[in-house]
C-alpha cells in the first residue's frame, strides 16, 4: 500500500474534492483495480468512533475494523452541484414555483461542492422558500377549471399484472443500462468524443424504452412512479450532457481533458438549460 496524493498536489489528501477524485480515478486505471484504500487505523481507537461512528458501524456489517483496516473507496456521485435556478428565496422564473435542497441552483457550491452547505440548501433554503410559498398561495386565485383543459392522468391497472410486471423489470433494466452509460462516459474525466457517444446512447435507449411501453400497451395520459422517475432519470442525464459539451473549459468538478484550463473569461454566465431568448429591450 504506497500512498500517492502527494504526487498529484502538495495539499495531498486536503486537496479539494475534484483534485482527490481525479487523482483517485487516475490510480485506479494505472493499476487496473477497483478502488484505492483510505486508512485511518493510525488514530486512537475512541477518536475514530466517536468522530465516524456511522461508517464504522456499517463497514462493520462487512467484516471491516476501521480502527484497524483500510476502507476501501472509489469516487462517485454524492451531491448534484447545479439544478434548477433559484433566487435567495427559493424563488424561480416560474411564478408560483419555489425549490429548495438538492434540486435547487443557488449558488452556493460552485463548481466544487463545500462541505456542510447541503445543511444549509436543506434547511435554512427550505425555510426561506416557504415562507413567500405560502404567501403566494394565500393570496392566489386558482382557476380550477384549467384543469380540464388536460387528459386526467390514469393509472395503468387495465394492463394487468403479467404486463405491468415485465413493464417494471425493462425500466429496471433501463434504468441500470442508463446509470452505466453516465459512469463510462459521463464520470470524472470527461471528452467531448465521450460524451458524443453518451448522448447518442442515451437517446436510443430513451426511445427504445419508450417504444417498449406502447408496444406492451401503455397510453400517453397513463402515469406510474417507475415510469415517471425513469423520465425524470432521462431528463436529467441529457441536460448534464448537454452542459458538459457547451462548456470548453474545465472548473472544479466540470473536468473535460479536451478544455483542461480554467477560463476566467468563462465564468459568466453559468451554464443554464433549455436556454430562452432575452426579452426585447425598448
Amino acid at each position: 500500500m504506497e500512498r500517492f496524493m502527494p504526487l498529484y498536489d502538495e495539499r495531498a489528501e486536503l486537496a479539494p474534492r475534484d483534485v482527490v477524485a481525479r487523482s483517485i480515478d487516475d490510480q485506479l486505471k494505472r493499476r487496473n483495480e477497483k478502488y484505492v484504500l483510505l486508512d485511518i487505523s493510525h488514530k486512537p481507537r475512541e477518536k475514530i468512533l466517536s468522530h465516524f461512528p456511522n461508517i464504522a458501524a456499517e463497514c462493520l456489517q462487512y467484516g471491516l475494523d476501521i480502527t484497524r483496516q483500510p476502507i476501501p473507496v472509489v469516487p462517485a456521485a454524492h451531491y448534484m452541484c447545479g439544478g434548477v435556478r433559484a433566487g435567495l428565496q427559493g424563488e424561480t422564473n416560474v411564478r408560483g414555483l419555489y425549490v429548495a435542497g438538492e434540486v435547487a441552483c443557488t449558488g452556493l457550491h460552485g463548481a466544487n461542492r463545500l462541505a456542510s452547505n447541503s445543511l444549509l440548501e436543506a434547511l435554512v433554503f427550505a425555510r426561506r422558500a416557504l415562507e413567500p410559498s405560502i404567501d403566494h398561495m394565500n393570496s392566489s386565485r386558482i382557476d380550477r377549471s384549467a384543469s380540464d383543459w388536460w387528459a386526467r392522468p390514469l393509472v395503468p391497472m387495465s394492463l394487468g399484472s403479467n404486463v405491468l410486471g415485465k413493464i417494471t423489470r425493462r425500466t429496471r433494466e433501463v434504468r441500470k443500462e442508463l446509470q452505466s452509460i453516465m459512469w463510462d462516459y459521463v464520470g470524472i474525466v470527461r471528452s467531448t468524443t465521450r460524451l458524443e457517444t453518451a448522448e447518442q446512447r442515451i437517446g436510443e435507449l430513451e426511445l427504445d424504452w419508450e417504444a417498449y411501453l406502447f408496444q406492451q400497451g401503455w397510453e400517453p395520459t397513463m402515469v406510474g412512479i417507475e415510469a415517471c422517475e425513469m423520465r425524470n432519470l432521462f431528463c436529467c442525464a441529457k441536460l448534464v450532457v448537454s452542459s458538459a459539451l457547451a462548456r470548453h473549459e474545465s472548473r472544479g468538478l466540470h473536468y473535460t481533458i479536451d478544455f483542461p484550463h480554467l477560463e476566467e473569461s468563462k465564468r459568466l454566465p453559468t451554464i443554464i438549460f433549455p436556454c430562452s431568448p432575452e426579452p426585447p429591450q425598448d
